[in-house]
């Protein structure tokens, strides 16, 4: 009975000892907390916003600087560009200016020498004929042409073949009526004599014959002889005629001097037109008025 009572009264103090909640226990000994949450003050974030749009005002105005320099270098390197193609057109200009005035003066004091009676206008007119007609036709050597005249007429517009070739350059009337057609000139008796003619006649025969053929040869042959003989040139049979036959070679000779003559240079002196009817040989045509006092 005494056990019993003591037994009830243990577990009477297991129950007044049960464990409370956790959650109880903590609210007991923390009571009631204010929680504080402090924020930053306005100045700092705006400072932050204003240092992030000046640092992008900063890039764009940077990189729109690079595009200008950008832009100004590649306009500089237009007009430097511009003005280089400039000067190398007027250096090539003025070299060929001067190549071609030297071309021109040489080829009339050649002309004045192999004819004595020639005028030095006239000689400078045959000279320059010659010079436009090989600019015409870019396959004819204007030293070639010298030659040619030359030979053939020693730069005489009213010299005369026994065979009735005409003019500096000696070309037979049916060989020149096509010619003179085809450069739209109408045909006489009297055409071959005039040097203009004459001169872009033989420039446009010889540029029909350097398109026929590669042999500077045969075109002198052909254009002294015709076809045919220049077929017996090709051939070298005996049927070729001895002026061909000599003339070729002749006028070869003459242009490869002349060639080597004008590019080793030559001593160009111009004469005064005054000192023109003392030359050697000159003759005066018509009649002279005497000088005024």
């Amino acid at each position: 009975m005494i056990r019993n009572n003591e037994e009830a009264d243990r577990s009477s103090d297991l129950a007044d000892h049960r464990p409370r909640p956790l959650m109880a226990r903590v609210r007991e000994q923390s009571g009631s907390r204010t929680i504080v949450i402090r924020q930053g003050s306005g100045w700092q974030s705006l400072a932050f916003l204003f240092l992030c749009l000046l640092l992008l005002a900063a890039v764009v105005m940077g990189h729109q600087a690079l595009r200008g320099l950008d832009a100004q270098n590649h306009a500089t390197s237009a007009t430097m560009a511009r003005v280089e193609r400039k000067m190398q057109q007027l250096e090539s200009g003025i070299g060929f200016d001067s190549r071609r005035r030297y071309l021109l003066l040489g080829m009339r004091d050649h002309i004045m020498r192999v004819s004595p009676r020639v005028s030095l206008a006239d000689a400078y007119r045959y000279a320059e004929l010659a010079l436009q007609a090989s600019e015409r036709y870019p396959a004819v050597d204007p030293l070639l042409l010298l030659a040619i005249g030359t030979v053939e007429s020693r730069y005489d517009p009213q010299a005369t073949s026994t065979a009735d070739a005409r003019g500096l350059y000696q070309i037979w009337p049916s060989t020149g009526r096509l010619l003179l057609r085809s450069l739209g000139w109408n045909y006489d008796e009297s055409a071959l004599y005039d040097p203009e003619k004459n001169t872009h006649a033989a420039a446009l025969y010889l540029d029909i014959l350097f398109s026929t053929y590669s042999d500077p040869q045969m075109v002198l042959a052909e254009y002294n002889g015709g076809p045919l003989n220049a077929g017996y040139y090709r051939a070298r049979v005996g049927q070729l005629a001895s002026e061909t036959k000599n003339y070729v070679p002749r006028v070869l000779e003459l242009y490869e001097r002349l060639k080597e003559q004008f590019d080793k240079g030559l001593d160009l002196r111009v004469q005064l037109m005054h000192q023109d009817t003392q030359r050697e040989g000159k003759t005066l045509v018509g009649p002279v008025a005497p000088a005024r006092r």
